[in-house]
């Protein structure tokens, strides 16, 4: 198997951006999910809530296909002027906010960002960007034998990094074209690393693979939400593919699950085209 497929969302909730490599620094991908959208009470706002939010277009400018990460962070969405924001502008705000069941520190991009966005999504809200001292404990189900001590995470559902191989997006798609429905676009379930090769699934059976010259812990899978039923362009929801993932792909708690929960050992960096080398199952490390 090899790397088909790089991406970072660096606006929690809005569109992916492709780049042919992932920095990864402590946290996870650099330019992944290190913003987000809060409501007035400081919580995290996501597309379940507030589809709109899908369609906004939020990137770093790349070079050579790596996230420049200090220039402004640059939204735009359909019927609205772009914008440019800068996240160290003066002293800015600093604020308590929540993401999931996690309360941390994350700095205010400013009014200006705030109307804009509100303006985009159709209600109240601030930008958040995440600071030195935002503090996430990364929880060890997302890392498989990965020792989390002192780990942190951003402002990702919860791993720094989600796997998904194309072949299981192939599995997925044949089952609902049977069943009269579209196919979906890999995109629409999140993956910072899309795999080709293989057969579908594999990756539900990775403890620990090595991507390039990057260890990687595989620990939980990723439990599906409402979000994957959202076409993004038409801001339209089905059934689907909920209802066929539950007819095959029901995880030990009930909930269905698509795709795998992975934490790096050191930072370092993957490459579109990378060899993906499985260095022990979880059958064979339980």
């Amino acid at each position: 198997m090899r790397v088909s497929g790089l991406f970072v969302h660096p606006l929690k909730g809005a569109r992916p951006l492709a780049v042919s490599s992932l920095e990864l620094d402590e946290l996870g991908a650099i330019g992944d999910r290190r913003c987000m959208l809060v409501d007035d009470d400081g919580v995290v706002i996501t597309p379940r809530d507030t589809p709109r939010l899908a369609q906004i277009t939020a990137l770093f400018p790349v070079e050579n296909g790596v996230i420049v990460s200090e220039a402004p962070l640059q939204l735009s969405i359909e019927g609205a002027a772009d914008i440019e924001i800068w996240p160290h502008t003066h002293s800015p705000a600093v604020r308590m906010v929540r993401c999931w069941n996690d309360t941390l520190e994350m700095a205010d991009f400013g009014d200006s960002a705030a109307r804009w966005c509100s303006d985009a999504i159709g209600r109240s809200c601030r930008v958040m960007h995440m600071l030195p001292t935002s503090l996430r404990p990364l929880q060890a189900k997302y890392a498989g034998p990965v020792n989390t001590t002192e780990r942190f995470v951003s402002v990702t559902d919860g791993a720094p990094l989600l796997l998904l191989g194309e072949q299981s997006v192939a599995a997925l798609n044949q089952r609902l074209v049977q069943g009269g429905a579209p196919a979906i676009p890999a995109s629409r379930f999140r993956p910072n690393i899309l795999l080709g090769g293989g057969s579908a699934h594999d990756e539900d059976t990775w403890s620990r693979v090595r991507i390039g010259n990057v260890e990687l812990g595989v620990g939980s899978q990723c439990v599906r939400c409402v979000v994957t039923t959202l076409d993004v362009e038409s801001l339209t929801q089905s059934r689907e593919p909920l209802r066929t993932f539950a007819e095959y792909r029901r995880g030990s708690d009930g909930g269905v699950v698509f795709g795998m929960n992975a934490t790096h050992v050191h930072p370092g960096k993957i490459r579109l085209h990378d060899t993906v080398t499985v260095l022990a199952t979880k059958a064979a490390s339980s």
